[in-house]
């Protein structure tokens, strides 16, 4: 399998730059094995030859190409690139733990027929647009981006955040800074993008994170749920991603809240949907850990599972500190808020074990409960997010 290099944290290249190195590196036989043009590159990848050339002209600049100069014909001296020394020790080092998720990424590097939900001719005809051809005069798919096709930005962003996604494809402790600089995206950019994302059905559910203005000194992250089973992925193993939705005997507000003192629960739900959202989602993670370790790893004790998760629990709460004096008199109740959380997702994760021994005909399975954001507060529905893994191939890590 290629190496996923356009994410190195040694290389600093825009977007454009980065697929077409990456592209590059999934056709190294065929490319870097020796020097080539433009105009042969942008046939063999589906790019414009604008894009190969500027990239091209990007990378060199960066050390990763070589330029080489071709003349002895009419007009100005044609310019060919080939892989420098620079770019071969990059390839040669030691390659990162293999993501569970490499195949899928490298696939929006090596593959134009990659599109969006809906075929470009059906929106075209509902917007009343003039419908883009999808193939070339000289028979050729059209460039990614062109007839419905996904662009290069949005198929960087999306395989870097494939990249970094657990076993249900959810991505967590990734902040804008680091997306950033992994896919050469600036800031305005890169929100187009996963505004993109999501209304392509690629990303399933997007939960802002929040500013160091709301607890005090510390940031905390936004939170992906891939959407795994997208038609465009083409994910064919026996794994099997599915979106289960249920319904709660409690709602995001009640659950938060339930068993605190009238005081504290107003401190709570002082601190706004947005920070309670997070909350909810984060709540949801730490039930399905304990899921993991008690249900699907049924030779471990709860006890010896709970422990674990209580001083994690505490960690990621204990660096946030709630520093608004118009949430609350006295900010002592956020002292409480882990041994808190940490009783909540053990009754949760009891909750989902006892429905899903009963009311499920399934094979144990990794599970995440997922909030249905939309209608988070006022509703108890859910979505329970199951990774259903045949006995041959074991527990995901």
């Amino acid at each position: 399998m290629p190496e996923l290099l356009a994410f190195s944290e040694k290389i600093e290249a825009t977007a454009e730059a980065r697929y077409l190195l990456q592209a590059l590196i999934c056709n190294r036989q065929k490319i870097l094995a020796t020097h080539f043009k433009v105009k042969s590159v942008s046939k063999l990848l589906y790019l414009t030859e604008r894009l190969v050339r500027g990239a091209s002209q990007e990378l060199a600049e960066a050390g990763l190409l070589l330029v080489l100069s071709r003349s002895g014909k009419v007009g100005r001296p044609g310019l060919e690139y080939k892989a420098s020394q620079h770019l071969r020790d990059l390839l040669a080092e030691p390659g990162q733990s293999a993501n569970p998720y490499q195949e899928l990424a490298l696939r929006l590097f090596s593959e134009p027929d990659i599109y969006v939900e809906c075929s470009q001719s059906e929106a075209g005809k509902r917007e009343g647009k003039a419908v883009r051809k999808q193939i070339r005069k000289d028979g050729r798919p059209a460039a990614p981006g062109a007839s419905g096709r996904l662009g290069v930005s949005t198929r960087v962003l999306l395989a870097a955040l494939l990249t970094s996604a657990d076993q249900f494809g959810v991505v967590t402790g990734m902040g804008e800074a680091q997306l950033r600089a992994m896919t050469g995206l600036n800031q305005v950019a890169l929100k187009h993008q996963l505004r993109r994302l999501v209304s392509l059905g690629f990303i399933r559910v997007h939960v802002p994170g929040l500013s160091n203005g709301i607890f005090v000194g510390a940031k905390v992250s936004s939170i992906y749920y891939l959407n795994l089973s997208h038609p465009q992925l083409g994910d064919k193993r026996p794994r099997h991603i599915a979106w289960v939705l249920f319904n709660d005997e409690l709602n995001g507000y009640e659950r938060l809240t339930k068993g605190l003192s009238p005081e504290v629960e107003k401190a709570l739900l002082a601190l706004g949907p947005a920070v309670l959202n997070v909350l909810y989602h984060k709540l949801a993670g730490y039930a399905s850990q304990l899921i993991l370790d008690t249900w699907v790893k049924s030779d471990e004790r709860q006890d010896d599972a709970f422990a674990p998760l209580v001083e994690n629990i505490a960690r990621e709460l204990g660096q946030l500190k709630v520093g608004n004096p118009e949430w609350s008199q006295s900010n002592d109740y956020w002292a409480g808020m882990s041994k808190h959380f940490s009783q909540l997702a053990l009754e949760w994760s009891q909750d989902l074990i006892r429905v899903l021994d009963t009311r499920v005909s399934l094979p144990r399975a990794l599970i995440r409960p997922v909030p249905a954001q939309d209608r988070y507060g006022d509703e108890r529905d859910f979505f329970l997010l199951l990774a259903i893994v045949p006995e041959s191939q074991g527990v995901l890590p």
